[in-house]
């Protein structure tokens, strides 16, 4: 796996997330077709950038954007 893979991994999910609201690794999974690692690698980067903030609700972990980006992720 290259790094910038993983970015442009991260930069998907990112607009994904902002187009849809708050959703579950599985959630991502279905709209991204994404294997499991892939999805961990793009959002452990969208973590270490503070762009994202998870929950956790009836057992489901969710990911949503932080409310502090509001422009495009590249």
């Amino acid at each position: 796996m290259i790094k910038n893979d993983i970015g442009i991994n991260a930069g998907v999910i990112w607009n994904l997330l902002s187009q849809n609201g708050k959703l579950t690794i599985r959630g991502i999974e279905e709209y991204t077709s994404y294997r499991d690692s892939m999805i961990h690698l793009a959002l452990g980067w969208l973590a270490r950038e503070n762009k994202i903030t998870f929950s956790v609700d009836n057992d489901n972990l969710y990911v949503e954007l932080t409310n502090t980006y509001l422009e495009m992720y590249y």
